[in-house]
């Protein structure tokens, strides 16, 4: 998957598949998180909210999302 860099203190990229609805979020630190369910308008409004870490941490992470650490 191909991720895009984006402005933040602490994520260093996110990457989206709409066909099977796969979001990734690379940290700055190293970390990799992939989350599997989310539809493309959560995948839109990340892109779109200023603090996306809070976002990330507040709403994806609560959102009932598949996650898997991928390192």
């Amino acid at each position: 998957m191909q991720r895009r860099p984006i402005r933040s203190t602490s994520l260093k990229a996110v990457g989206y598949d709409e066909a099977t609805q796969t979001l990734e979020i690379e940290y700055r630190h190293g970390g990799l998180v992939r989350y599997t369910g989310v539809p493309n308008a959560m995948y839109r409004a990340l892109l779109a909210v200023p603090g996306k870490a809070m976002f990330v941490e507040q709403v994806v992470e609560r959102g009932g999302y598949g996650r898997e650490q991928v390192r």
